[in-house]
């Protein structure tokens, strides 16, 4: 039995969402979704230093995975494609979590998907 139109509605997910960091902290840091294929999330940087978005796709270790300069009052989009699903962490300009260290997963973000 196909649904109403406002149960659909009810459930179709935004075109874009934005991310922010401050103080070396992404919020919002829990899941975000975003629509297949026309979707993108926005990440804003609030502060005066560089921080680097690590990014890494679900099961998978996050050191295989890759790092974005995010520079001062800066922003940077991403595209979300069908089926994808992934996590980040915010990292200093040394490639450091907010506490000093190399636990990415620990610090984990997310997940972004659609």
């Amino acid at each position: 039995m196909p649904e109403s139109a406002a149960v659909q509605k009810e459930y179709a997910l935004p075109h874009s969402a934005t991310i922010r960091i401050h103080d070396q902290q992404a919020t919002p840091n829990t899941l975000v979704e975003v629509e297949p294929n026309v979707g993108r999330v926005l990440f804003v940087n609030q502060d005066g230093t560089n921080y680097r978005l690590r990014f890494w796709k679900e099961n998978t270790d996050p050191i295989a995975g890759i790092d974005v300069v995010l520079v001062p009052g800066g922003n940077f989009t991403i595209a979300i494609n069908t089926n994808d699903s992934f996590y980040f962490t915010v990292l200093n300009d040394t490639g450091l979590t907010k506490e000093g260290n190399l636990e990415f997963a620990k610090y984990a973000n997310g997940p972004i998907r659609n």
